[in-house]
């Protein structure tokens, strides 16, 4: 099964149990590996989260190289979840940055109707290109993919622009150039979705829960619920990065104040539980074998 098609699968395992898949943020192979362990059955990698790991601004800066870099930290763990990947706008060329994408093992991509200096979607600012070029852009990235199981999905920032008429104009445009799924960015009347979907032609929907936001914040329950079940897919795409960040600001202030970290350990991953998570005596085996056949 490829990784397009195993993406498909989950969604279709989780509206069966009665509930929208739940994808989490993750930014290397550690954060794959834990959130696989946790028991989540999709990534995702926010370019969002590979610009403020360089401590940028989100606003365009991120090229296709920093994506491929970001994605094979991942891929190189041997995580086995599908990937949704964050492609922005599609980069310089949204023919070789789905090809790559794809050559990569990724499951999905979604790309945005943006323009190129874009801003998060969660804040003011933003300003969309035209309902034509958006199409054109959607439509080059669906001719460039060679496996139909790989998914492009549509995300649309023209809500705050434009209004929710235009909005759905735009996403019925973007299904019928043949988007996978949608993306409805900052929507945040929940009761929205069901016009989404049906604008989308009945194709899987996602709802961003990202925090600090403009979206009340609701389990993928609720939202099932909430909804009437037009939510397919959940996601928290930055929620332990923040996580992580908050915790590394309040660990340097006390190092540096106390000049160690006693009080910290309780608090701290041991070595034999990152060992277990990376599986260190099979890496050690492997490694072993490999040195032995090369030398």
């Amino acid at each position: 099964m490829s990784a397009g098609a195993k993406f498909r699968d989950e969604i279709t395992k989780a509206r069966a149990s009665g509930l929208p898949l739940h994808i989490i943020g993750v930014a290397d192979g550690s954060d794959a590996l834990e959130a696989e362990r946790a028991g989540f059955k999709a990534i995702y990698l926010s370019g969002s989260q590979i610009a403020a790991s360089r401590g940028w601004a989100d606003i365009g800066r991120v090229e296709l190289r920093h994506v491929v870099e970001n994605v094979q930290r991942i891929i190189d763990s041997g995580v086995k979840l599908p990937i949704l990947v964050d492609i922005d706008t599609g980069f310089d060329d949204v023919t070789q940055t789905i090809q790559t994408m794809e050559k990569l093992g990724i499951a999905a991509v979604h790309i945005e109707d943006q323009e190129d200096l874009k801003a998060c979607g969660h804040l003011p600012g933003k300003h969309v290109v035209s309902k034509e070029a958006a199409v054109a852009r959607i439509a080059k990235a669906v001719k460039a993919k060679k496996d139909a199981s790989f998914i492009i999905m549509a995300r649309t920032d023209a809500l705050a622009v434009e209004g929710m008429e235009k909005t759905l104009e735009r996403i019925k445009a973007y299904s019928d150039a043949g988007a996978d799924m949608i993306f409805a960015e900052a929507f945040p009347d929940v009761a929205s979705y069901a016009v989404v979907k049906k604008a989308s032609g009945g194709k899987p929907v996602l709802a961003n829960m990202t925090e600090f936001g403009k979206v009340a914040l609701k389990t993928p329950k609720e939202l099932f619920d909430e909804t009437a079940a037009n939510v397919d897919i959940v996601l928290n795409p930055l929620t332990v990065y923040r996580g992580q960040r908050h915790t590394a600001a309040e660990m340097y202030k006390e190092l540096l104040a106390k000049g160690t970290q006693r009080g910290m350990v309780p608090h701290l991953q041991t070595r034999e539980s990152f060992q277990a998570l990376i599986d260190y005596p099979g890496q050690v085996k492997a490694r072993a074998e490999l040195l032995k056949k090369s030398g």
